[in-house]
């Protein structure tokens, strides 16, 4: 793998984890898969912001939240592989009585804050083995249900660090 060379537009001083050469192992439940070129847990969101506004347009960016379904070859991933930690966790119920959830928050953790309010059905979000932003990413569904039937809105951020606001029509 590279390291650094023509991935970033220009040096700048990240606050989250960036790291070159990854083992992907370390992020995996199965611990199998090589380097990925680029390595990043953001801060925060504009901490993310910035990182994609940093990235060579040209190198392939991957997310990853709990890696429960993530195979990696054993060449590793020649990309920046950004998985959301901390910051991008948590559930909150609005005043709408609407649930607000973090794209690397656990799919179980949603199900029982949504149990607990009595906010529903979401109880097929218990049989998802990932996080929020990978059940919208592939639509995940248990027990009947799918997670985009859930949906009001998405909160996004593309590839030039703009903040966007998607119904689900858009998905």
């Amino acid at each position: 793998m590279s390291s650094a060379s023509a991935t970033l537009s220009s040096p700048q001083p990240f606050r989250g984890i960036l790291r070159y050469d990854e083992p992907m192992r370390l992020h995996t439940h199965w611990r199998v898969g090589g380097p990925a070129r680029m390595f990043f847990v953001p801060a925060d969101r504009s901490d993310l912001a910035d990182f994609l506004r940093a990235l060579d347009s040209a190198l392939p960016v991957h997310f990853i939240g709990l890696g429960s379904n993530l195979l990696v070859r054993d060449q590793g991933i020649d990309g920046a592989v950004i998985c959301l930690g901390r910051a991008f966790r948590g559930v909150r119920q609005l005043d709408s009585g609407a649930v607000e959830a973090g794209a690397a928050t656990p799919c179980a953790a949603l199900a029982k804050s949504c149990a607990s309010w009595g906010v529903g059905p979401a109880e097929f979000f218990a049989g998802i083995p990932g996080t929020v932003g990978g059940a919208l990413s592939m639509n995940a569904g248990a027990f009947g249900g799918e997670t985009w039937d859930s949906v009001e809105a998405v909160e996004t951020i593309d590839r030039q660090g703009v903040e966007h606001t998607r119904p689900p029509s858009c998905r």
